[in-house]
């Protein structure tokens, strides 16, 4: 059975963008039609958000895309986001269609939503950290989630994350290269080519560096003996299930978030999925579907 899995991005602030720090699980879906409708639905209702200028994907793109994203615009509005070298202050216009509007986060990189399709079970992958014996949690000034992911190697920049269990110094080996290692010889050859690691002979320990972040321990951690950490399997129940009590924890109410100052709030994957299920059950186009959305939204 097919699984289709909605992952929210929750967002914060540097005094220069808006960036990603962390997400969540917002709904799943075994219906692949309910599951597009939603996650295209709400990347809409998120694209106005935040100012352009403020977006961590345009402030960060070259002129060229900033032209490209410009022209689409203007092309469609006659207006311009783009204008003597300066990304406008304005939100996107919300005079632009749904479906233009939909193209243009996916031009310019802007998501808040992942839509992630399984094929059989849902299977999702977590950072493990072997000294504490439990999943690696992220945190920032504004969000605290789990690190995971539905392909083990986009764990890799995480891993930086294990140093924390260290106090955020290098870490340490005692041991020589067989102690340390089932393969001796590798270890030693990866330690010669890798700038962030190191070894001392004299004290016979081995140095795994954290100015250069996730480079030397994602590389030499396989070659362990003692492994520092692990990339495993974790349930979606599971998920759910520490992505709530995170939740409490740190007091940021998922309900909440995203609710505008003026103007309503916006709908979440549960609320969305019912109106889709409305729209379907009175076969209204995409453009009443819009006004249905657009009411309701007024009225809450």
């Amino acid at each position: 059975m097919t699984t289709y899995v909605i992952r929210e991005k929750y967002f914060g602030y540097n005094d220069e963008v808006f960036y990603a720090s962390g997400n969540r699980i917002a709904s799943i879906f075994e219906q692949k039609e309910k599951a597009e409708a939603t996650y295209k639905q709400l990347e809409i209702n998120g694209a106005r958000d935040f100012p352009l200028y403020e977006v961590e994907s345009l402030f960060d793109a070259d002129e060229a895309l900033l032209k490209k994203l410009d022209d689409f615009v203007f092309s469609r509005l006659g207006d311009h986001i783009y204008k003597d070298g300066e990304v406008s202050r304005d939100t996107l216009p919300e005079n632009l269609s749904d479906e233009d509007t939909f193209e243009f986060i996916q031009l310019a990189n802007m998501q808040k939503f992942q839509l992630v399709q399984f094929e059989c079970e849902a299977k999702f992958y977590a950072l493990w950290s072997v000294k504490q014996q439990k999943w690696v949690e992220e945190h920032d000034e504004f969000f605290a989630g789990l690190a995971y992911a539905d392909q083990p190697e986009q764990l890799k920049t995480n891993v930086r994350s294990i140093f924390a269990d260290y106090d955020y110094d290098d870490i340490e080996l005692k041991g020589s290269f067989e102690d340390l290692s089932e393969q001796p010889v590798l270890l030693q050859a990866l330690i010669k080519n890798n700038k962030a690691l190191k070894y001392n002979n004299k004290s016979q320990t081995l140095i795994i560096m954290q100015g250069w972040e996730e480079e030397g321990l994602y590389a030499v951690n396989p070659l362990l003996k003692q492994p520092l950490f692990e990339i495993k399997e974790i349930s979606l129940d599971e998920i759910q299930t520490i992505e709530k009590e995170l939740a409490k924890q740190y007091s940021y109410d998922e309900d909440e978030w995203g609710a505008e100052d003026e103007g309503g709030e916006d709908f979440d994957a549960e609320a969305l999925e019912l109106i889709q299920e409305l729209a379907e059950e009175l076969e209204l186009s995409d453009e009443q579907r819009a006004e249905l959305f657009e009411e309701i939204k007024k009225e809450s």
